[in-house]
């Protein structure tokens, strides 16, 4: 590992001198004359093989790269690196300690199993952080849950919890602002919902279940998913559930109507765990622009997190590292505004970042906020879509579904458009939630980091894939489209230069459509 970076007391005693604004500072960027702020120089975007050798490194430990482990450290290793070589300074670590809770990844099933009438039952995968059984495992009579059982009905038995697509409150109704490739959707109007039939979130997990399994005193649990075993294979839960003692195993649709039918037989599962001492940390840095340090400095926060199962769940860093690049080949007297970058560690660990809210950087120092006037959230890039014909589970010819998401201003909802446009980004819709869409529905909610603009009162946009495939372990680099990654990073790329150079005015939050894109 690098080592402790010890200038974030020189950054936080400098920053209260810069809070203060001098007389008749603007807050108006102005302008370097360098085309490439809004224009998109692909020169100065990563090359194919660089985008390659990242994510080849990023997964080259073995397995997901969930906080604190050897694979994560290596992540880190490799993003610090080449943030340092970009130009970015004044870097610091967060750390935030935790117990990490691990067992043998998909497909080596070795660690968990499940067994009736004396044969191995094909199990997807494990519920994670579901505590441990035994080396021999569990034996329990198998029984079908249903809401508001008695102690006594559940006590020693493993619990069959059938999960349906009906139990989400999630209904593919968003709306949008623009769409490209409609033709390419069974549904333009509704284009979301070509992911639901092949998607776990979001009902993974025991849910409601939990507590009354645990309370009663079951053996343990399983988990049927309305899925394929091919689509479920290698799921890691999100959201991801604190640490409990409820061990269990995720079925697909076809084994858990034969374990449903086995309902009052003898099962015995097993799913042997570890845990240990973990010590993940909050990484930020900033890519200076001409004022930086100087009480004219004005910041674009670039967020995302760095855990995660898959090849590109947590792959936003390094979409976050291409941004940067990109912005390093323009002079610093020539960058209108400071990147500052912000790599959160807590999304996959045990009850995600509201589990560690007091641990978050900000809410001891919420003046690290004082110069962003934007904030972009960038994840799940350069996604494949799948899909199931005839009852094969496959990649297709086209990318995942992805999306753009921005603030409530007409300006900055053209920008995003123009970005996406110009850059031929492929099957993205650009939302602007908090007004009516181009159909007059609702743009749906505000998904994953992005939202951070929202939280802390500024312009923002963000932008991540649908991730069908991508919440298993099993997603590779094999499932990488490096070339949409590319055109991604451009249309970021692009946005993030309009924040550069935006008159903050323009960019702030207003009511209504406006005109038409």
């Amino acid at each position: 590992m690098l080592p402790m970076k010890s200038n974030r007391r020189t950054f936080i005693s400098g920053l209260g001198a810069a809070v203060s604004m001098a007389p008749g500072f603007s807050l108006r960027a102005g302008t370097s004359g360098n085309a490439a702020l809004t224009q998109v120089d692909h020169k100065f975007l990563p090359s194919p093989k660089q985008v390659h050798d990242w994510h080849a490194a990023k997964d080259s430990k073995g397995g997901p790269t969930l906080a604190g482990s050897p694979s994560w450290h290596n992540y880190l290793d490799l993003l610090e690196k080449e943030l340092r070589a970009a130009g970015v300074v004044d870097t610091f670590r967060n750390p935030i300690p935790y117990t990490r809770w691990h067992t043998t990844e998909f497909p080596d099933d070795s660690s968990w199993s499940l067994h009736v009438d004396g044969k191995k039952i094909k199990v997807a995968s494990y519920g994670a952080n579901s505590g441990k059984t035994p080396d021999a495992g569990v034996t329990g009579q198998l029984v079908v849950y249903k809401h508001g059982m008695s102690a006594d009905e559940l006590r020693g038995k493993i619990a069959i919890v059938v999960k349906s697509h009906a139990d989400s409150t999630a209904a593919p109704t968003d709306d949008y602002e623009f769409l490209s490739d409609p033709d390419t959707f069974k549904n333009p109007l509704i284009p979301r919902s070509e992911e639901a039939g092949l998607s776990p979130f979001p009902i993974m997990g025991l849910g409601n279940a939990q507590q009354p399994l645990i309370a009663a005193g079951a053996a343990g649990a399983l988990i049927v998913m309305p899925l394929s075993f091919d689509a479920l294979s290698g799921v890691y839960t999100f959201g991801v559930p604190a640490l409990h003692q409820m061990p269990s195993l995720y079925l697909d649709k076809d084994t858990g109507a034969q374990m449903i039918e086995a309902a009052g037989k003898s099962a015995s599962l097993r799913l042997i765990a570890q845990t240990e001492p973990a010590e993940p940390y909050q990484f930020f840095g900033y890519l200076p622009g001409k004022n930086y340090q100087s009480p004219y400095d004005q910041q674009v926060l670039l967020i995302t997190h760095t855990d995660g199962p898959s090849i590109s769940q947590e792959n936003g860093a390094l979409g976050i590292l291409s941004v940067v690049k990109y912005f390093s080949r323009i002079p610093q007297s020539e960058r209108p505004r400071t990147l500052m970058i912000f790599y959160d560690c807590r999304h996959y660990m045990p009850g995600a970042e509201r589990a560690f809210a007091a641990q978050d950087y900000a809410a001891s120092h919420p003046e690290i906020y004082k110069h962003v006037i934007a904030a972009m959230g960038i994840e799940h890039l350069g996604q494949i879509q799948v899909s199931e014909d005839g009852g094969k589970y496959h990649r297709t010819g086209q990318m995942e579904m992805s999306s753009v998401w921005i603030t409530n201003s007409q300006h900055l909802v053209d920008i995003a458009i123009k970005a996406v446009k110009d850059n031929h980004l492929k099957r993205v819709q650009v939302q602007c939630p908090g007004r009516k869409g181009i159909h007059g529905g609702e743009q749906g909610p505000w998904y994953g980091l992005g939202g951070i603009a929202r939280r802390i009162g500024v312009a923002g946009a963000s932008t991540m894939g649908s991730m069908s495939a991508y919440w298993s372990s099993k997603a590779r680099l094999d499932y990488l489209d490096v070339p949409h990654f590319i055109n991604q990073m451009a249309t970021m790329s692009q946005i993030c230069g309009e924040l550069m150079t935006a008159e903050v005015d323009s960019i702030k939050t207003s009511g209504g459509r406006g005109s038409a894109a």
